[in-house]
C-alpha cells in the first residue's frame, strides 16, 4: 500500500548522481571500516548481484553498489545449470531480468524519479541518462539518512512522494542509460545529497525475506 507522504519535497536523481565521497587520507594507513545497510530483496525471483568492491567508484550511489540480474536453472547440459538469458540474449526478451517486478527496500519515501523511455539491446552501452528511482528510509514513520537508488529500471509504479513498504511493487527491470543488459544496479549511501560526507553502504539482502519469497521459510 502507497501514500503520499507530505513532509519531503522535491528531489532529482541527478542529486543522486553527483552527490561526491571524500575518500580518507589515511586510507592506506588504517583498515577500511565499511558501513552497510540491509534491504528487502529486489525480485521475488532467484537472482545474484555483483558488487562493486571500495575504491572501484568514488562517488554514491556507485560506490558499493550491487548489480543485480534474475538466474533460473535452465542452462547446459540436461538444463541443471544457472542462465541469464535464453538463446543468444541479443533480444531484452531473452533475459531472464527482463521486466521482473522490483519491489521495494524497505520501508521509504520515494524521493525522486528520472525515466529514460529508451531501451538499450543487449552487449552495447545505451546513453543518456538511467531511468532511477530514489528512496529515503524510514523508520517508525520517520526519514532517515539511509537512501536507496534503484537504477535500469522501467514501468514505474509509483510517483514522486509516495511511501512505500519493504517488498511493495515499484516498478520492473529494464535496459537503459549505461547498460549492456537487463539489470537491476542497486546503490545506497548515508548523509545529505551533494554533501562530500555522503557515505556509501554496502547492500546487504535480508536473507529471511528471501527465504520467505523463494517458499523456503514459512510466514
Amino acid at each position: 500500500m502507497k501514500t503520499r507522504h507530505p513532509i519531503l519535497g522535491a528531489a532529482t536523481l541527478l542529486l543522486l548522481s553527483q552527490a561526491l565521497l571524500i575518500a580518507p587520507a589515511e586510507a592506506q594507513s588504517a583498515p577500511a571500516i565499511i558501513e552497510a545497510v540491509t534491504i528487502h530483496p529486489p525480485v521475488a525471483a532467484r537472482f545474484q548481484c555483483s558488487e562493486h568492491p571500495l575504491g572501484a567508484e568514488d562517488h554514491v550511489p556507485d560506490a558499493l553498489a550491487a548489480d543485480c540480474v534474475v538466474v533460473r536453472r535452465t542452462g547446459g547440459p540436461n538444463g541443471n545449470l544457472t542462465s541469464l538469458y535464453t538463446g543468444d540474449g541479443s533480444r531484452n526478451e531473452d533475459w531472464h531480468s527482463w521486466r521482473e517486478p522490483l519491489l521495494a527496500p524497505f520501508d521509504a519515501v520515494v524521493i525522486a524519479i528520472q525515466i529514460n523511455p529508451e531501451s538499450t539491446l543487449p552487449g552495447i552501452r545505451g546513453s543518456g541518462r538511467s531511468s532511477a528511482i530514489g528512496f529515503q528510509q524510514l523508520v517508525d514513520g520517520q526519514p532517515t539518512d539511509v537512501h536507496v537508488a534503484y537504477v535500469h529500471v522501467r514501468e514505474v509504479a509509483v510517483s514522486q512522494g509516495d511511501t512505500v513498504r519493504a517488498g511493495d511493487p515499484v516498478a520492473r527491470i529494464g535496459n537503459n542509460g549505461s547498460s549492456f543488459h537487463p539489470h537491476v544496479h542497486v546503490g545506497a549511501f548515508r548523509g545529505e545529497l551533494m554533501s562530500e560526507d555522503a557515505v556509501p553502504l554496502q547492500v546487504r539482502m535480508d536473507l529471511a525475506a528471501m527465504g520467505r519469497l523463494l517458499g523456503t521459510v514459512g510466514n
